[in-house]
């Protein structure tokens, strides 16, 4: 239906009627699969995704942590459809599996009648989850350019009291949040923390803490043989030869097995591993 689709995909029957489609129109259409109803009064195409359309059968659109994932950006919090609601909206319970969030902010609408907008759902995101997991998709939502870096911080004033430090250490350079956690302990225990940092005949890594001490997360699917494996295996030949130590970590070392992988610095950084005096044996070169 084409009315349908310049409408976002998704439209109330009221929207529909003005636009000139009949009620024998919408039943037919609704009939033969071109168009699902989604609750009363609401319907969407196909090719609406799925998200979407349950966020709008639950009375609301996409948002939070849910409609930042739709976007593309790197979001921690996935176990559950995050959807708001109008603030005065009837609906007070959601299926399992949904969370509602009713909350709004002044110049902070929906995207579309069935995604919520950029800067309410990273709103709802920092009221809804801890600081720094909000910080991890605040550094990719600017990472990625979804929105610059004066935008993000002009959000301050309608931060949750007690989130206002997030602002503080957003990093337009992590181009994950693997490297936010890092970056973050790194800063915990007091040591010099830069990110994407060049180095000759390397070219540019990660995270460093201190002077020498490399953090390369791997959030990429194991590819044996690949061309980037090489060349990982190249640069971490390479940063030792210059007397740098590299610490390569998966997904799982930083999220699921994070307590372990966190023990593990905090030691390198007792034993003053991430200064150039902490070596051991030999020179830098």
């Amino acid at each position: 239906m084409h009315v349908l689709a310049g409408l976002d995909g998704v439209a109330t029957t009221a929207q529909l009627a003005r636009a000139g489609v009949t009620a024998r129109d919408l039943r037919a259409a609704v009939d033969s699969g071109a168009v699902l109803r989604l609750r009363r009064g609401w319907f969407a195409l196909p090719a609406v995704p799925l998200d979407q359309r349950r966020a709008v059968a639950a009375g609301g659109v996409l948002s939070c942590a849910s409609g930042l994932d739709a976007r593309g950006l790197w979001v921690l919090e996935t176990s559950r459809l995050h959807v708001a609601v109008p603030p005065h909206s009837s609906e007070r319970r959601a299926g399992d599996g949904t969370l509602l969030h009713w909350r709004a902010w002044e110049g902070c609408g929906p995207e579309t009648s069935s995604l919520d907008g950029l800067r309410s759902s990273l709103l709802h995101l920092l009221a809804c989850v801890d600081g720094e997991d909000a910080l991890m998709t605040f550094d990719s939502a600017v990472n990625s350019g979804a929105i610059a870096l004066d935008d993000l911080l002009a959000l301050r004033g309608l931060a949750p009291t007690g989130k206002q430090w997030v602002f503080d250490e957003v990093d337009p350079l992590s181009q994950s949040g693997l490297e936010t956690r890092v970056r973050r302990c790194g800063r915990r225990l007091g040591v010099r923390v830069r990110s994407q940092v060049p180095i000759p005949r390397v070219g540019r890594v990660d995270v460093v803490l201190g002077e020498r001490l490399v953090f390369e997360p791997d959030g990429r699917a194991f590819h044996s043989g690949s061309h980037q494996l090489e060349e990982d295996y190249r640069r971490s030949l390479e940063l030792a030869a210059q007397g740098y130590l590299c610490i390569r970590l998966s997904t799982r070392q930083i999220i699921a097995s994070w307590e372990r992988t966190e023990n593990v610095i905090r030691g390198l950084v007792r034993r003053k591993e991430h200064l150039w005096s902490g070596r051991r044996h030999g020179e830098r070169r």
